[in-house]
């Protein structure tokens, strides 16, 4: 089993994480997003050169970050699940991960891609509107951990693996230490095994595309 992936890729991230909980075994092909010959022979290989890619024994193609953790956690039903058993919760989860791809990661990375360009180039537009939907998600996320210690309940899960790698890069730009109940999730997920493992691998290639 073989994944195609970017560590400044917060959905490649995603997927590790959900690698790591679970300790499933696979072949890593890190791709290069900032070179461009580089994307351009992964897109001979994937055209739609979108990372992370899951490749299976047989050849197999599985895309797309909730996918390729759906297929991990059914074709590895070890513990710890990411998708409950119950259909009810498994819908939560899914729900979740949702709202954290589309809500979350997504405009924090608009305001990332905004921050690299010249100043007086940068869409004020875009990066309130962005700033807007973090300041959203911190809120929701903050009341929806009342009570639980990880964002579906008290069992980490794939909400958490879409959850962790943007806000690692949203408290770049809005910092979330004044919302209490994200800040204590924040602490708890930050020493788990897999996330420490995932930010060690990820750390010097993130610091080097924010310019550290």
């Amino acid at each position: 089993m073989d994944l195609y992936f970017s560590y400044i890729s917060s959905y490649s991230q995603k997927v590790l994480l959900g690698l790591y909980e679970k300790n499933v075994a696979f072949t890593p092909h890190l791709v290069d997003l900032t070179s461009q010959e580089e994307r351009a022979r992964f897109r001979e290989f994937y055209p739609f050169g979108k990372v992370p890619l899951l490749v299976r024994d047989d050849g197999r193609m599985i895309p797309e970050s909730s996918i390729i953790l759906e297929y991990i956690d059914q074709t590895f039903p070890q513990s710890p699940r990411l998708i409950p058993a119950d259909q009810e919760d498994a819908r939560q989860v899914r729900l979740l991960d949702r709202m954290c791809d589309l809500y979350l990661n997504d405009p924090v990375v608009s305001m990332i891609l905004e921050s690299w360009k010249p100043e007086p180039q940068q869409d004020s537009e875009v990066m309130d509107k962005a700033a807007e939907r973090v300041g959203l998600m911190y809120r929701f996320l903050g009341d929806h951990l009342s009570g639980r210690d990880f964002l579906a309940g008290n069992q980490f899960t794939m909400a958490d693996c879409a959850a962790i790698p943007p806000l690692y890069f949203a408290k770049t730009f809005a910092d979330f230490s004044s919302v209490g109940q994200l800040q204590d999730y924040w602490d708890r997920v930050s020493q788990r095994p897999a996330v420490i493992r995932m930010w060690r691998e990820a750390e010097p290639y993130v610091r080097a595309l924010m310019g550290e």
